[in-house]
């Protein structure tokens, strides 16, 4: 079998997956999206292969989403994830996510907006980007006054503003073909990002899902019809569980140092 990875440099779990195809003698060629040029990009040149794993074109901080989506459209359903890339061409988009998911999950409140003189909440509000990767770009706004210099400098419709919860527990999930695999639980860690407060997580240790969480997140899981995903949830100080989002192309190096 012949199996192709696209990925970028930073994707940290792809030694690990072609360190296991290499155990059942699967023969794997990764590929950067760094590296591609588009206008050289043919149907021909991934006719060899097998399968494919299209992995995170966002985490580098850069939108890399135009060669995942050529590669695609070559190779169809030889893809891992494919009937998520067809039925859900925006399924990286988080406001997209609170549409398809609210009916199927307990979520955070949220708001969206195409102006920054339309805004009239109240805060702490956590503010994310729309399209980001590796926990970049989220961030807790404290006040009028704070958002408005914040969206001084950034487009205010490429973000949403979310219900800030007090966190008790923050949990990821690794979903393989609609089966819990594992989950571990993740400390929240806040720290100074370009002179905002950015939110960051760092794996600590093993989680036991109760079984009714369980069962929401292998719908999620189905609704959005992935193959192998990473589902992040948290549960307040009152024991409310909150989905916060699911990734496609998860990393788990860490997750699997604990897990083991």
């Amino acid at each position: 079998m012949r199996l192709l990875i696209a990925t970028t440099r930073k994707d940290k779990s792809c030694d690990r997956i072609m360190e296991e195809c290499g155990k059942k003698n699967v023969e794997v060629t990764r590929v950067l999206y760094e590296e591609l040029r588009l206008h050289e990009l043919r149907p021909e040149k991934f006719r060899e292969f097998d399968f494919c794993i299209l992995r995170d074109p966002y985490n580098t901080g850069r939108d890399f989403s135009i060669y995942l989506r050529t590669i695609f459209r070559f190779v169809g359903s030889r893809v891992l994830d494919c009937r998520t890339y067809e039925r859900y061409p925006f399924y990286e988009d988080k406001l997209f996510q609170h549409i398809l998911f609210r009916n199927v999950m307990n979520m955070p409140g949220f708001w969206y907006y195409n102006r920054v003189n339309e805004v009239d909440l109240i805060y702490p509000k956590i503010v994310k980007k729309r399209i980001g990767s590796r926990g970049r770009e989220i961030f807790v706004i404290n006040s009028g006054n704070e958002m408005r210099k914040f969206f001084g400098e950034r487009d205010i419709t490429d973000y949403f503003f979310e219900e800030y919860i007090g966190v008790e527990k923050d949990v990821r999930v690794i979903v393989i073909n609609n089966e819990v695999i594992g989950a571990v639980e993740r400390r929240v860690r806040l720290k100074n990002n370009n002179g905002y407060t950015g939110i960051g997580v760092k794996v600590t240790d093993r989680y036991d899902i109760p079984e009714d969480v369980c069962k929401k997140i292998i719908a999620v899981s189905k609704t959005i019809g992935s193959d192998f995903c990473g589902i992040d949830f948290v549960v307040d100080k009152e024991g409310m569980v909150y989905l916060l989002e699911c990734n496609l192309s998860p990393q788990f190096v860490s997750l699997e140092h604990v897990l083991g």
